[in-house]
């Protein structure tokens, strides 16, 4: 195994590499083994005009990342006894049974099989974000497919599905529960879905100069950042995301497992239809709610979620490492990005593309 101190010296001349070289403008690694740190660390700038260095607790904005922290809600909440993957949503959420989506369980939502993967055409964009607005839509949709069926990518209403169905469970609001069920235990101050105002001044904001015009910089608006949307509008510093995965792991972090290994064993196993084909080439493979990104033959070795802008956050079974990634520099090569490759070769770990 090689030396922590080697392994931080590679990784920070990676991350200084990107940056120098235009590919990364800001970002954030950490990573934990076995729930011992091993590094947390930093390069670059908030914005390309070079006025603020990113430190550790620079927060970037995260995209789908934050998927993977509503899953690990819903999975307490099971293993709390206050839902069942295989009940009908609307034992919990009554209102969800019309337009013929009454049939539909817990786990068709974790597998992103609900049939309610966009909105309609010409929603308001930053109404994605109010949650006001977007519960009772999503509660009077129709299914856009069969429900159950192929799976397709609730790119935008995994987070409102998830996090309402948690408020429905416990009669508290969403911020609430992530806060006492995974930041308050963790000890996590660096992570908000809503960011507040305040928090500005330490954002490094997606960047995407000298690029075609893209709809991703839409997400620094302070309506989507100061929204609710677990699906899309977190933002973390790396080490949020880290600790969040390492107490996945067995043995936790700091004495706090999040999950038992059973619930983790259970919801990294590929969930999909019979009929839905595996594409091994495909990111979107899923369990119960994680994305599974092992090797072809053991595909839950490695699950979490990465993020439009290239930001990640894992867990590696077989490793034990624990990774946080945060960036903040569009890149043409998406979902495919130089410096995470760069990290899993220096980890010794198969690359995620995601």
């Amino acid at each position: 195994m090689i030396d922590d101190k080697m392994l931080t010296a590679e990784f920070q001349q990676v991350l200084d590499a990107a940056v120098e070289s235009g590919e990364e403008c800001g970002c954030q690694l950490t990573v934990y083994r076995h729930g011992k740190l091993v590094c947390e660390l930093f390069s670059g700038w908030t914005t390309q005009d070079h006025f603020r260095k990113v430190d550790a607790q620079t927060l970037f904005p995260i995209f789908s990342v934050g998927k993977g922290v509503a899953t690990t809600l819903i999975h307490i909440l099971a293993e709390q006894d206050r839902l069942d993957y295989d009940a009908p949503v609307i034992r919990y959420w009554p209102e969800y049974g019309v337009n013929g989506k009454a049939g539909t369980t817990v786990r068709d939502i974790l597998s992103h099989r609900a049939g309610l993967y966009d909105y309609p055409a010409g929603y308001p964009f930053e109404d994605w974000f109010n949650w006001s607005r977007v519960v009772p839509l999503l509660a009077n949709m129709a299914p856009l497919d069969k429900i159950g069926g192929i799976h397709h990518y609730h790119a935008h209403t995994y987070g409102v599905l998830t996090g309402h169905l948690a408020e429905c469970v416990t009669g508290r609001n969403l911020r609430e529960l992530f806060e006492s069920e995974i930041f308050t235990p963790l000890g996590i101050r660096r992570m908000f879905f809503g960011m507040p105002e305040s928090c500005r001044n330490n954002l490094a904001p997606i960047d995407g100069r000298g690029l075609p015009p893209d709809f991703r910089t839409d997400f620094n608006r302070q309506a989507v950042l100061g929204g609710l949307n677990p699906s899309s509008n977190g933002v973390c510093n790396a080490t949020s995301l880290a600790r969040i995965y390492a107490a996945l792991l067995p043995g936790g972090i700091d004495g706090v497992q999040l999950l038992k290994e059973e619930t983790i064993n259970q919801a990294t196993v590929l969930c999909r239809a019979p009929e839905d084909t595996l594409d091994l080439s495909r990111w979107d493979k899923f369990g119960l709610g994680y994305a599974l990104c092992g090797p072809a033959e053991d595909l839950g070795r490695m699950f979490g979620h990465g993020g439009a802008c290239g930001a990640e956050g894992f867990a590696d079974r077989k490793t034990g490492y624990a990774v946080g990634f945060t960036k903040n520099r569009l890149n043409t090569t998406h979902p495919v990005h130089p410096t995470r490759d760069a990290i899993s070769r220096v980890l010794g770990i198969p690359e995620r593309v995601w």
